[in-house]
């Protein structure tokens, strides 16, 4: 039981620090859809938790393995569902609100501040809720478009504009 509840602990924490960095190296994203529960960082806390907890218990304690492993899984599935809720949730729907709110520029008006040359990005503002944002853009027709000039947001690629000149 020691020895399983040791492997958890530290199957939990390397699997956190590995989603980490291949997360940021690599920019692998785990897309859980409908099922947030699923996410990487919830999996990682509940086998941590789960494990050290185990381990505590089996450690600080006279009870037998059942009483611990309950314990262990109650308190694990508790602090998931912290993580879940205070954290994974708001992320996601931070993210869905800053989707949705880039695709709802389209077909609105912007200034170019860094001249748009021919297949180059240049870079526009625009305001959105009352406040100026800038944003990588590119022409829709490959061709320039000098600075200062006004400019219609046709589409929005990773990230980049795709305007016209007005």
């Amino acid at each position: 039981m020691e020895t399983l509840m040791m492997v958890m602990f530290a199957a939990g924490v390397g699997y956190a620090i590995l989603t980490a960095i291949l997360g940021d190296v690599f920019g692998l994203e785990a897309h859980t859809g409908e099922f947030p529960f699923l996410s990487p960082t919830i999996i990682a806390t509940f086998v941590t938790v789960f494990g050290g907890l185990g381990y505590l218990l089996l450690h600080n304690t006279e009870w037998s393995a059942l009483p611990i492993a309950v314990v262990a899984l109650m308190g694990a599935l508790g602090v998931s569902a912290a993580v879940l809720f205070l954290v994974v949730l708001p992320l996601y729907a931070a993210q869905k609100g800053d989707a949705l709110s880039v695709k709802g520029m389209i077909g609105c008006e912007a200034q170019v501040i860094t001249s748009i040359e021919a297949n180059r990005l240049g870079e526009i503002v625009y305001e959105q809720g009352g406040m100026r944002h800038n944003a990588p853009a590119k022409s829709s027709e490959d061709a320039t478009i000098q600075s200062g000039a006004r400019v219609r947001i046709l589409d929005e690629l990773a990230g980049t504009f795709v305007v016209e000149q007005i």
